[in-house]
């Protein structure tokens, strides 16, 4: 119910955006275009009262300035109509193509964008909690509680306490049960990337809608009477929408996408390596078997360097893993 809420929310709220964009005053859209239409009828007035032709000079030194100056230089960036048309829009296409709570979501996954990737210390981490409780199992000796909690890692720690400390599940158990963590994750995360991703793709496409808006506006007041601050004012619409949907695609919708794609593999890497080093504990393999898989998850800088400790361990008689 609360989807279908949603999309009937998101299709008036998108007509709503989009026809108020456009039929807002270009004037109170863009305060640059509002000011140079403040100059220009300053200008006219100026003539109408018959000036002196210093004091209409005067005036357009100052619009000069206004315009060199560097609000000006932000200010005629900064458009109501395209943010409506566009953002707006954008948005609006979410709340119809996403169930609602997705769509509402949408800014959490921005924030995503901050959250890091899996580092190669904690593959290492997990690869070093895995051997050391390799052994454990190897021996037939129970791992002690406090070496499983002060485990760093949610995922590998709540493995260890189901499935190892509590022996009577087998093995075809643990690795559907872990392999289904696993996909149930890869889809949520894959909900959040189709959301963003999504956005990266209509945001350039009200874009042009807005270009089209204000090339009809551009177009409907070309006439004999038409002020410098009508003209503009279309002008901005046509232009600053399409600079706004591929801003808004491709700074801040597709690279999130992307950043959230990169820290799903990375959490799906070390959950398969978890998977795996947990599914030797349940068989108690030997260790040195272990060893050669979980390797391979470890990056080929310190695969070389482990190997280059365990040679000189056996040089000098000593047995390491």
């Amino acid at each position: 119910m609360i989807d279908r809420l949603g999309t009937l929310v998101g299709f008036f709220v998108g007509v709503f955006l989009i026809v108020f964009g456009i039929t807002w005053p270009d004037q109170l859209s863009n305060y640059y275009v509002y000011r140079i239409a403040q100059y220009e009828q300053e200008v006219n007035d100026l003539r109408v009262r018959g000036a002196t032709r210093g004091e209409v000079a005067q005036k357009q030194v100052e619009i000069q300035q206004f315009k060199s100056s560097w609000v000006a230089g932000i200010t005629r960036f900064l458009d109501l109509k395209s943010v409506l048309i566009v953002l707006g829009g954008s948005y609006a296409a979410i709340l119809i193509a996403f169930p609602f709570r997705r769509a509402l979501a949408t800014f959490a996954y921005i924030g995503m964008v901050f959250q890091r990737e899996r580092t190669e210390e904690e593959f290492e981490t997990v690869y070093k909690h895995l051997m050391e409780f390799s052994q454990y199992r190897f021996d037939k000796e129970i791992i002690p509680d406090e070496k499983v909690a002060v485990v760093p890692l949610y995922f590998l720690r709540d493995s260890l306490e189901n499935f190892i400390q509590v022996d009577w599940v087998s093995e075809e158990m643990v690795q559907e049960i872990v392999s289904s963590e696993i996909e149930n994750y890869a889809y949520q995360e894959d909900q959040s990337i189709a959301v963003m991703a999504y956005m990266g793709r209509v945001a350039p496409a009200f874009g042009m809608l807005g270009t089209v808006v204000g090339l009809i506006l551009l177009m409907g007041s070309a006439g004999e009477n038409a002020s410098i601050g009508q003209i503009m004012g279309g002008m901005s619409v046509a232009l600053i929408t399409t600079l706004y949907g591929v801003l808004l695609a491709q700074l801040i919708f597709l690279p999130v996408s992307a950043k959230i794609t990169r820290k799903k593999e990375s959490y799906i890497r070390l959950y398969e390596m978890i998977r795996e080093g947990i599914l030797y504990l349940h068989r108690r393999e030997r260790p040195d078997v272990m060893q050669q898989d979980l390797e391979i998850y470890l990056s080929k800088k310190r695969r070389l360097k482990m190997r280059d400790e365990r040679r000189a361990a056996l040089a000098r008689g000593e047995f390491n893993l």
